[in-house]
Order: C-alpha cells, then sequence, then structure tokens
C-alpha cells in the first residue's frame, strides 16, 4: 500500500495526472464550444432562409447574415483543427478576424466618418499582414533551415557509407 501510494505520489507521476486531467477539461471546454457553434450556425441557417422566404429580404439585411455564417465556420474549423492537431492555426484567426471586421465596415460604411476609413484601412492592412508574413515569410525560412539540415544529413550518410566496418 505504502509503495503504491508512493508511486503514485512521485513528482513525474503527479504532474503527468495533472496534466492529462487539464487536457480532458480543456477538451471538453473546446466540445462544448464547438456544439455551441454548431448550434448557433444552425439557427444562424434558419434565420437567413426564413428571411428570404418569408420576408422582402434587402440585399443589405442578407450580407451580413451570410458573413456572420461565414465566421462562426472559421471558428467552428478553428476548434475542429485544435481538437485533431493540438495546435491553433494562426492564419484562420486572423483570416476570421478579418471576415469579422469586413463585416462590421459592410454594416456601418453609410455611417463612418474620413477617420473611420483610415482606421478601418490600416487595421485591414495589419491583419493582412498578419495574415501574409507567418505564413510565406517564416514558411520560405522553415524550408530553409530544412534543406541546411536535410544537406547536413546527407553528408553525415555519405561519410557513413564512405566508412563501411
Amino acid at each position: 500500500m505504502k509503495k503504491r501510494w508512493s508511486n503514485l505520489v512521485s513528482p513525474h507521476k503527479v504532474h503527468q495526472t495533472l496534466g492529462n486531467t487539464l487536457e480532458f477539461f480543456e477538451d471538453l471546454i473546446i466540445l462544448a464550444l464547438t456544439l455551441v457553434i454548431f448550434y448557433v450556425s444552425i439557427v444562424a441557417i434558419f434565420d437567413i432562409i426564413s428571411l428570404i422566404m418569408y420576408k422582402e429580404a434587402k440585399f443589405m439585411d442578407i450580407i451580413p447574415k451570410f458573413l456572420y455564417l461565414f465566421i462562426l465556420t472559421e471558428l467552428f474549423r478553428l476548434l475542429i483543427i485544435y481538437l485533431k492537431e493540438r495546435i491553433v492555426d494562426t492564419s484562420l484567426i486572423v483570416k476570421t478576424t478579418l471576415i469579422a471586421v469586413l463585416r462590421e465596415i459592410i454594416i456601418k460604411a453609410p455611417y463612418f466618418k474620413f477617420q473611420d476609413y483610415i482606421g478601418a484601412s490600416i487595421l485591414i492592412l495589419v491583419l493582412g499582414l498578419l495574415y501574409y508574413v507567418p505564413k510565406y515569410v517564416f514558411k520560405k525560412e522553415f524550408y530553409i533551415k530544412r534543406s541546411k539540415q536535410v544537406k547536413s544529413v546527407k553528408k553525415v550518410d555519405e561519410f557513413d557509407k564512405s566508412t563501411n566496418f
């Protein structure tokens, strides 16, 4: 009994057990958020259908609702990717934010002042850079580093082949 208790309380097992428990609760939270977003998406689809079928819908009434549905879809994809791969896709977050900002601009554009347009333009420019830079610039740096590692591995392999023991 004492040995079993000491094995259970040993530092590496406590950290492993605590980490596994917290990951389990994190998965439950993410799953709950995913189900909520799925439900809200279904409600948004029915709202769009009822707006089109039963009311006289103007173009400017439908577009924000479609963009809202796109935002929900991107958030849903983000949560699914996180559950599968355990990584947060920053490009998907930036893309979702960009869609949300564009939705707000479309809704509020008639009421914007000149300064609002400048601020929205700067925000869209920053979000565009946040989307572009990690996806293309850092990826090239990763491939450059990776190709150098592959070349060094090839040199080691050639050395191993030449030194047959």
